[in-house]
This record gives structure tokens, C-alpha cells and sequence, in this order.
């Protein structure tokens, strides 16, 4: 049974409004609103995206079937590379692992991290299998084209790598199609005569052509590789081998390869005294190949290799911050396979060694301005030779290196004001290391260091009124280098410092009143240390000053009827800034000081004044000197008598009163 609803009054409306809205969309948009599949193939990208935009003669297969789709999201911002999956993960959900070798035992870097695009164009290329470029150059964006290059090159590797190798991962070392004999032989045939007679009639196995040849390209016609045994490369193998036409034609002349090796290498001569532990051992061939090498002295393996089979602590140091260059590339740059242990196998003088790479310390070391640790020590002394935590190879952080001979150092860390490039960067923030022509390895003179950091403070030097220390650059003139036990890095306390120059000493003692921060030494409080725009290196106009501390009076002065000297924001008019023999810090005595501007003979003022001139009168008893909400500043606490203006209550025959 149909279930029935009533239907509102106001929906045949709404209904006739949507349709009207509908009617009013663009197509694209009308599209959205449809039922069943919103999209063709390539989703509406083709809306924006020109196809022609994307060159290449080679297309991706879901490219050239506009199947956008097939690997990216319908929807997301606007420019933004939305995806499916990411990487290989993308690549995956056509291709399989097997097909392109994936699931072998070796895999190309790019393959193996999932870099597909580093070698493939995702849309279009104009070469087989999506490359940027030609296979051959593609190959030489990451492996060094030199060593590929020489005079003499592999007929094969004209064809392009990939006739000898797979590209993206495969069962054989090296990436090779085949294994190396069987490839090889699919050219060469080992067994021929004139290739029996080039090895000194030896029937050479096919897995053993890479040992002597070089299977890419060589400055030799045969192909040898560039290190290449002298028996070898003399055809001479009846020199380490039993005839070629015994019984057993590979035997060694000797009992084994490392003996045979004494017959032409004098041993003493190699092994002298104290040495590397396989030269003491004879154990040549865990080094060096006896017939040839890509590499110098026949090392069969890259030499940093085949010394961290042994010294696996060193490979720690390939993984530290600050990491010595020699060390990832070659170890025999600094040392010597067949020195004495003792000298860390180094042939020579430490800072010898270093100098060779190093040749603009060696100017440092031998100028006048050079660090004694750095021209009389080791380089050692100070630097790791391999890795460190810390930059440039230090064996600890700048400060605690330094302190290991500057023992004052310790004490400046617990010390109440720090230098801060002390703290954060460390003793080479402002000194160098090796040497200097400032004194003290200062990295520049000493203004001139200062204003790398404290920048805007310099720029003080250009106001109206400098302090002249401050103008002749003497930052050491009140401030320490390091640390130091006042605030501000000062030397001493601020009263000590300011005296040296403004010395009024005893002078707090003697005076009446004082200023509260000067008698605590506290020069900061009222006065700019380096420079300013106002007299007397003053951060503010003299009111504003003032009222940082006198608020309350300030705003007396500015909401009362005010005395027209501090109306007028005059303090110093009236008081001294430091010491006064008078109270509160009056530049004169009252009534002295009062009567400079207030006539106290005039007729006016004693008629107010019981007749009483002006220098019998302490004015301050009835008038507030800075302001008051009465006419005439007197002030708020006043005898009512006075107040209301009856003298004669108290004083019979007066000749005047209040106004």
C-alpha cells in the first residue's frame, strides 16, 4: 500500500523556483546535478587542460586515451597536483613489480626509493618508455659520463646501457641482464685461439674477464682496466701461475696468493715498524686484487669501504653533523695502508697533511695575529679527523673547547650578566679561531664587532648628544666582553663607572636631600647611556620624566589649577636632579626661590599677606607648589578661618585677608 503524504501549499512553488534555477545554470554546471555518471573519461579536465599543451611523440597510455582519471582525483584546489596514490604506489596500480624486475634481488636507487618520475615522463616524452631523454644521457644525469668516455670504448656501450643492463631491478649484481661470464660470451668467444694466445695461452674463465677489463671503456686498446697488475699487463701469468698446459694451470707459483706477493713486494720494506695489522699479516689480498682494478694500487674494493670492514667506529662519523669530506670519498687521502699504527698511518706531519687541503690556514698560522694553540698545537688539538657533533670537526663546542685553556671561562657562565653570543653561540660568535689582525682573535675591531649584533644602538651615534665614551667607540669602557657581576655587562657598579668622569664623591653625604636614584647609583633610571636627542642624555622631556615616577602629582598638574612652572613642565626650574642643600631638591631656598618671580614688596601682595612682606614668609605653608583645586594653589588641608577669608578672627587689625 502507497504511503500518502499531504503535500504543503508553498512546494508546488519551491518546485517552480528550482526549475527556474536549473534552467539558469551554465552546462558544466548542470552537470553536476544530473544522475548517473557525472563525468566522460577524462573526468572534465579537458575543459582547461589542452591536450597539445603536453609535447612528446611517445605518449603515456592513459594520456593519449584521455583517461585522466586512471591517476588523478576529480576534485581539489585548483592547481594542486591532486593523485591517486603517490609514487610507485600510482605506478603500481597498472604495472606490476615482476614485469619491470621490481621483485629482484638488486633495484635501481630510483626504483628502489619509489622515484619513478626521475626517469619517466608521466604524460608524454619523445622517447621509448616515457625518457626526458636519450637512455644513454638520461643514464649520465646521475653516473659520472668521464669514466664512460675514455679513448677506447666497449663496442656494446654505444648501443646504450641497456644492452648490458636491466633498468629497473634485476637478480644480478650491478643491474647486469645476464651473469657477467654469460654475457660476456654472448659476444666473445673465450675459447678461441687468438683469445687464448692474448692470455698467455691460459683458457680464462668467462667470469673472470671483468677482473682485467674494463667493461665500459678504458684509455687502453684491450680494454684493461686502470689498475692493472705488472705481470698482467706484461702478459707474464706464468709469473704467479703454473703452466698453462699442466695439470693444474690456474695453481699459484706459491702455497698462497699472500706468499706469492713477497716473491716480488719485500715485506720488511712494506710492513716496517709498527704496522697497519694485514700488512703485518701478509694478508695482501684483503686489499688488493692480484690481477687489475678500477681502482688505484689494484684496491679491490673502493678504499673507504674495504677500511670500514675493520673500523666501523669511523663509519659512526659519516652520520654526524659536521662530517670530513675525505672521509666518505677515500680514506688513503690521508692515510697510508702501509704506515706505522702509532701515527694513525699518516705519512708525515699532521698539519702538514691538513695544510694540503687547507692552504689558507696556512697563512693564518704563519701570520703575526695567529692563535699560539693554533701556530704551536696540532690541528688535533682541536679538530676531530673524521666526524663530529659540533661544526667544523670541533672535538667539543666552542666554549668548552676554549675553556680547556682559558680556565676563566668556567666562572663567566655563573657570573650575573652573560654576553649572550656567549651563552647561545659560543666563544667564536666574536673571536676567530686561527688567527686575527685584531688583538684578542677578534673576528673585527671592536666597535665595529659590537655593531653586528647591537646594530640600532650604533645608530645611536648620529643623535644631537652622544656620550663621549659612546662617541669614541669604548665599548670596553664600561662594559666586559664576557660576563660580569652588574646588569648590562658593566664593570663595575653604575655609581663606580659614572664617577670616573662625574665625580662629586661625598658630595650625597653632605647634602640635604637627594634623589633616591642617585644615592642608590641607579644612573639608567633618568639618563640614556649612549646617546639621545635631549640635554643631559635624558629619554624624556623633563616632566615626563618625572611623572614615571610622580604620577599622581603629574596628574594633579594636568587636572588642578597648576603653578605655571610646572604647567609649563619646568621642574628643573625649581629642583635640582641629583643632590640640594635645600629639601626636596630645591635649587634655592624658599622664600628665595619664590620671590625670583613674585614681587614680595608689592603693595597687592602684602595686603593678602597681613602686610607681611614676601621674605618673612614660608610660602609653602599655605601654598601647594605644583597645583591645587583652589584659587591661588593653596592648599587643600587649610584652618577654617583661613579659608573662608577672617583673618582678623585670629589676627585683630589686620590690613587685608583672603580674596
Amino acid at each position: 500500500m502507497a504511503l500518502r503524504f499531504p503535500i504543503p501549499r508553498r512546494w508546488p512553488i519551491l518546485a517552480a523556483v528550482l526549475l527556474a534555477a536549473t534552467a539558469c545554470l551554465p552546462p558544466e554546471a548542470e552537470a553536476q546535478i544530473k544522475r548517473g555518471r557525472r563525468f566522460g573519461d577524462d573526468g572534465g579536465c579537458l575543459g582547461c587542460h589542452e591536450l597539445a599543451d603536453i609535447d612528446g611523440r611517445v605518449r603515456h597510455e592513459p594520456f593519449a586515451q584521455k583517461r585522466c582519471g586512471d591517476c588523478h582525483k576529480p576534485h581539489g584546489l585548483v592547481g594542486a597536483l591532486r593523485l591517486k596514490e603517490t609514487g610507485r604506489a600510482l605506478c603500481r596500480l597498472c604495472h606490476e613489480d615482476a614485469a619491470l624486475g621490481l621483485d629482484g634481488a638488486f633495484l635501481h636507487e630510483p626504483a628502489a626509493r619509489g622515484l619513478c618520475e626521475t626517469c619517466h615522463d608521466p604524460h608524454a616524452a619523445d622517447n621509448a618508455g616515457l625518457l626526458p631523454a636519450p637512455q644513454g644521457d638520461l643514464c649520465f644525469t646521475c653516473h659520472d659520463a668521464g669514466a664512460f668516455r675514455l679513448e677506447h670504448r666497449h663496442p656494446p656501450l654505444e648501443e646504450g646501457c641497456a644492452s648490458c643492463h636491466v633498468v629497473h631491478g634485476g637478480d644480478q649484481p650491478g643491474l647486469l641482464r645476464l651473469p657477467a661470464g654469460d654475457l660476456c660470451t654472448q659476444c666473445h668467444d673465450i675459447g678461441d685461439r687468438s683469445v687464448v694466445q692474448a692470455h698467455s695461452g691460459y683458457a680464462v674463465p668467462a667470469d673472470g674477464c671483468g677482473t682485467c677489463h674494463s667493461p665500459h671503456s678504458s684509455d687502453s686498446r684491450s680494454l684493461l682496466r686502470a689498475s692493472i697488475h705488472g705481470p698482467v699487463a706484461d702478459g707474464d701469468c706464468a709469473s704467479c701461475h703454473a703452466d698453462p698446459e699442466g695439470d693444474r694451470p690456474f695453481a699459484l707459483n706459491e702455497n698462497d696468493a699472500d706468499t706469492l706477493c713477497l716473491v716480488c713486494h719485500d715485506a720488511d720494506e712494506m710492513a716496517g715498524e709498527d704496522p697497519h695489522p694485514p700488512v703485518a699479516d701478509g694478508a695482501c689480498t684483503s686489499c688488493h686484487d692480484p690481477h687489475g682494478s678500477p681502482r688505484a694500487a689494484l684496491l679491490a674494493r673502493p678504499a673507504t669501504e674495504l677500511c670500514l670492514d675493520c673500523h666501523d667506529h669511523v663509519e659512526e662519523s659519516l652520520h654526524k653533523p659536521s662530517g670530513h669530506d675525505p672521509v666518505g670519498r677515500d680514506c688513503t687521502l690521508c692515510h697510508q695502508a702501509h704506515g706505522r699504527v702509532g701515527d694513525h698511518l699518516v705519512d708525515g706531519d699532521v698539519n702538514e697533511l691538513c695544510l694540503g687541503c687547507h692552504a689558507g690556514q696556512r697563512v693564518e698560522m704563519e701570520s703575526p695575529g695567529a692563535h699560539a694553540a693554533f701556530a704551536g698545537g696540532s690541528c688535533l688539538d682541536c679538530h676531530l679527523p673524521h666526524g663530529s657533533d659540533f661544526p667544523a670537526l670541533s672535538v667539543a663546542d666552542s666554549f668548552d673547547l676554549c675553556s680547556g685553556c682559558h680556565d676563566d671561562a668556567d666562572g663567566w657562565l655563573r657570573s650575573r650578566s652573560v654576553h649572550k653570543p656567549l651563552q647561545t653561540d659560543g666563544c667564536d660568535a666574536c673571536h676567530a679561531a686561527h688567527a686575527s689582525a685584531e688583538t684578542a682573535l677578534l673576528r673585527a675591531s671592536g666597535d665595529d664587532l659590537c655593531a653586528r649584533c647591537h646594530e640600532s644602538e650604533m645608530a645611536a651615534s648620529d643623535m644631537a648628544v652622544v656620550h663621549p665614551p659612546f662617541a669614541d667607540a669604548d665599548c670596553g669602557g664600561c662594559h666586559a666582553p664576557h660576563a660580569a657581576g652588574h646588569d648590562g655587562l658593566l664593570l663595575r657598579s653604575q655609581a663606580s663607572l659614572c664617577a670616573d668622569c662625574h665625580d662629586d664623591s661625598g658630595a650625597a653625604a653632605a647634602a640635604t636631600s637627594a634623589h633616591p636614584d642617585y644615592v642608590a647609583g641607579n644612573c639608567t633610571a633618568c639618563h640614556l647611556p649612549h646617546a639621545g636627542g635631549l640635554r643631559g642624555l635624558l629619554p624624556l622631556a623633563p616632566a615626563d620624566l618625572c611623572a614615571t615616577c610622580h604620577g599622581e602629582l603629574a596628574e594633579r598638574i594636568a587636572t588642578q589649577e597648576a603653578h605655571a612652572p610646572a604647567a609649563e613642565g619646568s621642574c628643573l626650574d625649581c629642583h635640582l636632579p641629583h643632590l640640594s642643600d635645600e629639601a626636596t631638591l630645591l635649587a634655592a631656598a624658599v622664600p628665595g626661590q619664590c620671590l625670583d618671580c613674585h614681587d614680595g614688596d608689592d603693595a597687592d601682595f602684602r595686603a593678602l599677606h597681613l602686610g607681611v612682606a614676601g621674605e618673612e614668609l614660608d610660602c609653602r605653608h599655605c601654598h601647594d607648589p605644583h597645583a591645587a583645586s583652589t584659587a591661588g594653589l593653596i592648599q587643600r588641608n587649610a584652618h577654617d578661618p583661613f579659608s573662608s577669608g577672617a583673618c582678623d578672627i585670629c589676627h585683630p587689625g589686620a590690613e587685608g585677608g583672603r580674596p
